[in-house]
């Protein structure tokens, strides 16, 4: 009788399970965050109370080590303390969603709070200083830590739009500055935008070289803003989009206001106008609300502004003119981008 024996395995063969690799593009790096970059998370109280928390306790911590000594090494040194605790919690504590919160308040507060002492102490061109900042916060959104939280994304988005635009324009005369170069010039002429009454003259001057002067800047970066948040949404990654909207709002109104200075005429209304459409185009493809209204009200603004640049009425009665034509295009407006869309589909429907 024949023992039997079982058959020997397969020789060994390659792995059929793919290798985990790194992500290779946008796309993967966002679908690598699972929820983080889909999911805006569910607002509650404790959460919300618990970052403005860590936002108190990091400027109390670095106001403390500071004290009121005119050297910034306390501010240096109680910014990067408490960025690192931060850290700290969010790699270890992540059981507790209220002091995550907390950290991601003191992990955001102090290294805004690092990059403005940092540019104000070594004098760097503003405009540098905030793009560096901007790609400052880009890398902590990506490392481990507070990979993935938007809040990060957000704020690199503001800090390159203004950037970009102090270093290209250079900066806005305030009312301060003005002065400042009234004396410097031994009471030579000032540049004519001394003499203007604008939105930004009674700012501080130190915010004129934040502010940087090129309104165009601040209008195409916003648009383009926007337009990621439609191609965001459209591939549901909310949360990042969402992160991205404050910027790009923020950066159309100072656009359309900076133009408006710089032309003071019709065409800055018809620049508010297009980039206003833009923002409520994709709030309500969206379902945005806020975005909507602002994109609304931006539209309004810059149809407004043209009819009233462009007539410049001198009566009362010509000014009502020009609202109730401003009044009527508004009313006309998605009834002619409807029937531009139909116009389109039925042209690429095959006959």
């Amino acid at each position: 009788m024949t023992e039997f024996q079982p058959p020997l395995p397969p020789p060994p063969s390659g792995s059929t399970s793919a290798p985990s690799t790194k992500p290779t593009n946008l796309w993967a790096f966002l679908d690598s965050l699972g929820d983080d970059a889909k999911e805006r998370p569910e607002p509650r109280l404790s959460t919300a109370l618990s970052g403005l928390a860590g936002l108190l306790l990091t400027f109390g911590w670095a106001g403390l080590l500071s004290g009121d000594s005119a050297s910034m090494s306390g501010l240096y040194a109680g910014t990067i303390t408490a960025f690192g605790a931060a850290v700290a919690i969010r790699l270890k504590a992540n059981k507790n969603a209220d002091l995550q919160a907390a950290a991601v308040g003191a992990g955001i507060t102090s290294l805004l709070l690092f990059c403005i002492v940092f540019i104000d102490d070594t004098g760097m061109n503003a405009g540098l200083g905030l793009i560096l900042t901007a790609l400052l916060h880009v890398a902590v959104w990506v490392l481990p830590g507070f990979r993935g939280r938007s809040i990060f994304i957000g704020f690199a988005a503001l800090a390159l739009i203004f950037g970009l635009s102090s270093a290209i324009g250079g900066e806005v005369l305030t009312n301060d500055r003005c002065e400042e170069l009234y004396y410097e010039s031994d009471y030579g002429d000032l540049p004519e935008e001394c003499y203007e009454d604008n939105f930004y003259a009674d700012l501080p001057g130190a915010v004129g070289d934040y502010l940087g002067r090129q309104g165009v800047i601040y209008l195409i970066a916003g648009t383009a803003l926007i337009l990621g948040v439609a191609t965001l949404d459209r591939r549901g990654y909310k949360a990042v989009g969402t992160a991205l909207i404050p910027a790009g709002m923020v950066a159309i109104l100072l656009g359309a206001l900076l133009m408006a200075v710089r032309m003071a005429n019709a065409g800055a209304g018809v620049l508010a106008a297009i980039a206003g459409l833009a923002l409520c185009y994709v709030g309500s493809k969206g379902d945005r609300r806020a975005m909507t209204w602002w994109g609304a009200a931006m539209t309004t603004i810059g149809v407004t502004g043209f009819f009233l640049g462009a007539f410049t009425p001198d009566t009362s009665t010509a000014t009502a003119f020009a609202l109730i034509a401003a009044g009527g295009v508004l009313a006309l407006t998605p009834y002619i981008i409807k029937k531009a869309a139909e116009t389109k589909s039925t042209e690429s429907s095959p006959t």
